[in-house]
Parts: structure tokens; C-alpha cells; sequence
């Protein structure tokens, strides 16, 4: 029997839902959300009329049915209905220390609970959390050894078991792990000044694990899981020129795509650009500039000298084309007189000539910073500007890098610039650290915020594993 979660996302993590005759571990450390997330199974398989054991080793049942209102889950129907059993369980009466013997006994816990089940024909049974059970137990290795008589009779009564586990997801293995058939990892870090939790599926049986975490929020609205780091559905072979970078977007970046690069201000692209830059060069790709302030060919020069990279060669034989836009920064009152005099069709068509003059067996690739055109240009013309320039992209089958500081456009500018584009990378720096991640791809992979580090000679940028 299949039992759905009620979180369609972890439904797809765990290869469709939760099976019978299955356990499944959720371990995590204090706070991860392990009690919660088994609430929220629980909820799940009620609103299928599915019935459900929830057995609390450290909470009341009428603590747990509280947890169960304050994310709107009634519990009391199912309770009368006979769908819920809520109770808690111990090796020990309150008041009272374990007798320590070299022998852990969970018999009694099992009888127990096969007649709650039977009870009920309960075909969900959640444990938060078993590693309490051994919490004050000297002999824990002798604990350990009954877990499996445990699992067994439980599932063998054609139940789902979920238990949970307090432990570090991470950085060590839960001995549990060994005897269950599915492992839920949660996690929480701090990622640039933020709480950020993270879900994983390490271990499934008869199917691939979901080795990769996705973000996770827990609110009154729901247990929420965002597909915020996934595999690549295929490769493709235009390297960036950054090996983990690749190998994280299953290849590099397709012809045709049209990437947004979001910088929050406070972090150098230069080293990116310029390794992506002399990475196309290499190959012999054709490599149109838009031009401006930022992204000026004395700059790139100067940063190329210093990197020891040598482009001399590709400048004589014209593989690099500057469009100059604006080549200093303009007031409020230049930029008003620049918008009066701009021709969008103009603009776009040098762009598409110069893409034509490389000839037709020769990739192109364009760059540019959206800076300045944000500023001059008003949102309507900009919107239509970064559309259309998509198009060509997308038409004449090269690949564009856009860079935009995010923190300096309006939130809806910066949301449609998100639709058009086909791949978003983002990098940041935060507490004296710099990071980079990708929030959609031509592939379907996407990571979280990974450290890099700059280099003076190319490649300029390296991903820290």
C-alpha cells in the first residue's frame, strides 16, 4: 500500500509516498522539525482516512493534539472516528531511574503497540522519537541490537513505521540507518546571515536516493518543500570553463540560453566574467560587449594583464566586438536626455549584425551589464529591450550573460527578468565571504550558495566543494 504524505514535493522525493511494510527514519538535529513533519504525515494520511498510531516517548498526547491545532489539523473527529490513536510511552514510569542491567528489553513497547494497531488497523505508525528510548540507557550498543525485533514486528503487521532520530544529518551516520529502508534528513545552517533548512533523502529502498537537499519552511500555512537543489534531467557540452560549475549544471550552458547573473552589489563579477570571457575565447567563439562603465574593454584589458592572460591574438583577429552604450556614469538629468535620443531598434539591430558578421559555423556569445540600462532607460522600454534581445539570442542560437545588481531594481523588473531568462545565477558576498548559486537552468539542476574563491591567474574563480 502506498500512503500519499500530503506534501506532493516529498512525495516525489520518497518515490511517491510512504510504503507499507516500510520504515522510515527522520533524523535531524533539536529543532530540525522532526516532530513536525511528523505531524504533518499524520495529517496526511487522516485526510485519506488512513488509520494512524502516534506514540510521543517524550510528549502528552494532549501537548501533541495541541501541536496538531496549531496548524489547523481538528484531530478530535478522527480521534471519535477511530483513525487516531494518540498516546506516550516509556521504558520507565514517571519519577522512576532505569534499573541498569546489560539487558534492553522492548518487548513490552511492542506488545503494546501491535494492539493499538490491530486495534484500529492502523497502516501508519510514527515514533518520536525511538533514540529516546536509550537516552538514559548505559548499555546503548545492547539497545541498538533490539531496534531490528522492533522494526520488524511493526512493519510485519502491514504498517508504514516512521521514527524519529536525534542526530546530526550531516556529519554522522545514525545507527539507525542501517535498519530502516528510507532515511529523511533535515538540516538547518546559516547561509549569508539566514536560517536555511534543508531536506534530503540519503537512503531509499528500491529506488535512487535524492542525495541533493532542497530548502524546506515550516509556517502555520504548511510543511513547504522548495526544489531548490536538483539534479541535471540532461547534459549538455558547452563548458564555462568552471569544472564544478559544469559538472553542477550537468555540462555548462546550452546554445540559446540567455542567462541572468544577480550580484547583490557588495561582490566583484569581475573574476566570473573574465573566466567565462577567456573561456569562449579558447574555443574560438565569436564574443560581442555591451559595453559601459563597468564592463569597459580598458578594464577588461587591465584585469586580463594582471591575470597574465594574453587576448592580444583574439582582439587582431576580431573574435571580441565592443558595442559602446554609455562609457561613464550619467546624471538624472543625461540620463532623461539619453532616453529621449535612444532608438531600441537600433540597439538591437547592431546587435543581430554584428551575431551575423561572425558567420554562421562560428557560436556567439554576448555580454553586458544591465546597470546602466535600468537606470536610463524607463521600465517599459528596458522590459521590451531584454525581451527582445532574448529573442535574437534564442533565434541566431547564441548565449548571453546579463548581470544585474538585484538589490538595486524594483522587485517586479527584477521578477520578469526571471521569467524570460532560461538560466539565473546568482552571486553574493556576506560576512566577508563570496558565494555562488544557481536558481534555474536549462537543465533543470540548481544549487544552493556554495563558496568560492578568487584567483589571480585563470581560471579566475573556483567553486569550493
Amino acid at each position: 500500500m502506498l500512503i500519499k504524505t500530503g506534501i506532493s514535493e516529498l512525495d516525489q522525493m520518497i518515490d511517491g509516498g510512504l510504503r507499507t511494510h516500510y520504515c522510515y527514519s527522520i533524523k535531524g538535529s533539536a529543532g530540525a522539525g522532526k516532530t513536525v513533519l511528523s505531524i504533518f504525515l499524520a495529517w496526511g494520511a487522516l485526510n485519506q482516512d488512513i488509520p494512524v498510531v502516534f506514540i510521543s516517548t517524550e510528549i502528552e498526547p494532549d501537548r501533541i493534539i495541541h501541536y496538531f491545532h496549531s496548524f489547523g489539523f481538528p484531530v478530535e473527529d478522527y480521534i471519535d472516528r477511530g483513525l487516531l490513536v494518540i498516546d506516550k510511552m516509556s521504558l520507565k514510569s514517571s519519577g522512576e531511574e532505569i534499573i541498569q542491567t546489560n539487558s534492553f528489553d522492548l518487548s513490552g513497547i511492542i506488545l503494546r503497540v501491535s494492539k493499538k494497531i490491530e486495534r484500529i488497523q492502523a497502516k501508519l505508525v510514527i515514533f518520536d522519537s525511538l533514540s529516546a528510548f536509550i537516552a538514559d540507557f548505559e548499555y546503548k550498543d545492547t539497545a541498538r541490537s533490539k531496534y531490528i525485533d522492533f522494526i520488524k514486528r511493526i512493519t510485519s503487521l502491514d504498517t508504514s513505521l516512521i521514527i524519529t532520530i536525534e542526530c546530526d544529518p550531516i556529519t554522522s551516520s545514525s545507527h539507525i540507518d542501517y535498519l530502516v529502508d528510507g532515511v529523511i534528513a533535515l538540516k538547518t545552517e546559516i547561509i549569508n546571515n539566514q536560517l536555511i533548512k534543508k531536506i534530503s533523502i540519503p537512503k531509499l529502498r528500491e529506488a535512487k536516493p535524492i542525495v541533493y537537499e532542497n530548502r524546506y519552511t515550516i509556517t502555520q500555512r504548511g510543511f513547504k518543500i522548495f526544489k531548490s537543489e536538483s539534479e541535471p534531467l540532461f547534459t549538455v557540452d558547452r563548458s564555462t570553463g568552471i569544472k564544478v560549475l559544469d559538472n553542477l549544471l550537468g555540462g555548462g550552458i546550452a546554445r540559446g540560453s540567455v542567462v541572468l547573473v544577480e550580484i547583490n552589489g557588495a561582490i566583484n563579477y569581475f573574476p566570473f566574467f573574465l573566466t567565462l570571457l577567456y573561456n569562449y575565447l579558447t574555443l574560438n567563439h565569436g564574443v560581442i560587449i555591451h559595453s559601459n562603465v563597468q564592463m569597459n574593454v580598458n578594464r577588461i584589458l587591465e584585469e586580463f594583464e594582471r591575470g597574465q592572460c594574453d587576448i592580444s591574438d583574439y582582439l587582431r583577429d576580431g573574435n571580441i566586438v565592443f558595442l559602446d552604450k554609455y562609457n561613464r556614469s550619467v546624471t538624472a538629468v543625461e540620463a532623461k536626455e539619453i532616453r529621449e535620443m535612444i532608438n531600441l531598434d537600433d540597439m538591437l539591430a547592431i546587435t543581430v549584425e554584428m551575431m551575423q558578421a561572425f558567420g554562421s559555423d562560428t557560436e556567439v556569445v554576448v555580454f553586458g551589464d544591465l546597470t546602466d540600462d535600468v537606470n536610463i532607460l524607463n521600465e517599459r522600454d528596458f522590459l521590451k529591450l531584454f525581451a527582445l534581445q532574448s529573442y535574437n539570442i534564442k533565434e541566431h542560437n547564441a548565449i548571453s550573460f546579463s548581470f544585474i545588481n538585484y538589490n538595486a531594481v524594483d522587485k517586479k523588473i527584477l521578477a520578469r527578468l526571471r521569467t524570460t531568462s532560461d538560466v539565473i545565477i546568482r552571486l553574493s558576498r556576506e560576512n566577508y565571504s563570496n558565494y555562488i548559486e544557481c536558481l534555474k537552468s536549462t537543465t533543470g539542476a540548481t544549487f544552493l550558495a556554495k563558496n568560492i574563491e578568487f584567483k589571480k591567474s585563470y581560471p579566475m574563480i573556483e567553486i569550493v566543494e
